[in-house]
């Protein structure tokens, strides 16, 4: 004979941990056909109410495992469970619910992804237009720079020649002024010599 169980399960965290699902398993398991799981809250505590048809052994064995089992991070506080009477739906029809539920939440979250990622990519986009102006603003110094080096070099070489040809005048100058000593110099001996009688 088919039986229907209401389990009340309070505690600080039995919402967003896989409960219902983690009860929808179990159930599965055990053949049972009807199933219904939700959340919602007491004051500041969190409720899970779950819904199960079955007989007499699969509601024992559900009352157990519901008892000695939790999913992991669940912080569960009591369970109760009562004799019910209304509907339950079937286990396919609890998986659809629970699916569209499931999607339902998620969708907030991808929107909320998808803002972060056009942000993210806004702020790509800047941090690229500021790369670009950098990279501008350093050819711009680098041409400046080249030009810089070739002023200093043209005005280096154009210094070099203009030493260099007063150095080779002064040398010319020393060369011709040594020339005409030496010559003095050889006509004085000569004149010496002719003097003394060599």
């Amino acid at each position: 004979m088919l039986m229907k169980l209401k389990a009340i399960v309070k505690g600080n965290r039995v919402h967003e941990v896989g409960y219902r699902f983690f009860l929808f398993t179990r159930a599965m398991e055990l053949g049972c056909e009807r199933f219904f799981a939700k959340n919602q809250s007491d004051g500041g505590n969190q409720v899970l109410l779950a819904f199960i048809e079955g007989d007499e052994q699969q509601l024992a064995e559900f009352k157990m495992f519901a008892q000695n089992e939790s999913p992991e991070g669940a912080d569960v506080a009591d369970i109760a469970f009562k004799d019910f009477s209304g509907p339950i739906m079937s286990l396919d029809a609890f998986l659809h619910y629970f699916s569209a539920d499931q999607l339902n939440k998620g969708i907030p979250a991808l929107l909320r992804i998808d803002r972060k990622q056009d942000m993210m990519l806004e702020k790509q986009e800047k941090m690229l237009e500021k790369q670009d102006a950098t990279i501008a603003k350093l050819e711009e110094t680098r041409a400046d720079l080249v030009q810089e080096i070739k002023t200093s070099r043209d005005e280096v070489i154009s210094k070099l020649d203009e030493n260099r040809e007063a150095i080779i005048d002064e040398i010319s100058e020393k060369k011709e002024s040594l020339g005409d000593r030496l010559r003095r110099i050889e006509s004085d001996i000569s004149k010496l010599k002719a003097k003394v009688g060599i």
